[in-house]
């Protein structure tokens, strides 16, 4: 594989959606004759986006699952292993500035709405990228590579997610029928779980807290104040 195909290659991208929470206002399939099993897949994914984060990359069986969130819009894309996370960063990025950025979150859409937008965005992007790996390396200066190889936020800069054990997420296969081996859905999971035991933590504080309080006043009653402490 030439340099050039090491550096860019669209071939790689087998699924690219806009949304507005789980109501997908524009997409991009690879192979149309498995449009059906991968928007089902899409439509998953979506309904267990990851809270909290507005980046998310996770890779099961050769791809990678990616979200780019900005709230309530969310980039989605399924992509092979191979593709370069900066690049997919890079690609969704600018996406994000030259589309979602310009939408107003209070407007009411439709799905598929902004199909001819999102086309337009893209079009313009996968070209964009193609002058790049088409050309020589030693004909891009370095300027001109970090130009189009757009810096990420430093939002996106946040290291893999790993689980309060310190164990990386289990491998999931995402094509399953059942919405439970979804990562994210087990991620949420274990979130929730953690949230409910902080919550039983402070409740057993407070009583214990409380419960030294009586006791204290209790004590200054009998002592009639700290004459206690004078013997």
């Amino acid at each position: 594989m030439g340099a050039a195909s090491m550096i860019w290659n669209p071939d790689l991208i087998h699924y690219l959606s806009i949304s507005k929470s789980t109501t997908i206002l524009a997409h991009h399939i690879k192979n149309s004759k498995d449009s059906s099993t991968i928007e089902t897949l899409a439509s998953k994914c979506l309904q267990n986006c990851p809270p909290n984060h507005s980046f998310f990359s996770h890779t099961v069986k050769n791809h990678t699952y990616t979200f780019l969130i900005t709230p309530p819009f969310v980039l989605f894309a399924i992509f092979d292993h191979n593709f370069l996370k900066p690049h997919a960063l890079a690609l969704l990025n600018h996406i994000k500035t030259s589309l979602i950025e310009t939408l107003d979150k209070n407007d009411t859409f439709t799905p598929f709405s902004l199909q001819p937008q999102f086309d337009s965005v893209l079009n313009e992007t996968l070209h964009v990228y193609d002058l790049y790996s088409n050309s020589s390396s030693s004909a891009i200066s370095p300027t001109t590579s970090r130009t189009l190889l757009v810096k990420p936020d430093e939002g996106l800069k946040k290291k893999k997610r790993v689980l309060d054990d310190g164990r990386e997420a289990a491998m999931v296969d995402l094509s399953s029928d059942d919405n439970s081996s979804l990562p994210f859905s087990k991620i949420n999971d274990r979130q929730k779980a953690k949230h409910i035991w902080k919550k039983h933590v402070w409740v057993v504080l407070m009583l214990d807290l409380f419960v030294c309080a009586v006791l204290f006043v209790i004590w200054l009653w009998v002592c009639s104040g700290f004459k206690c402490m004078a013997y």
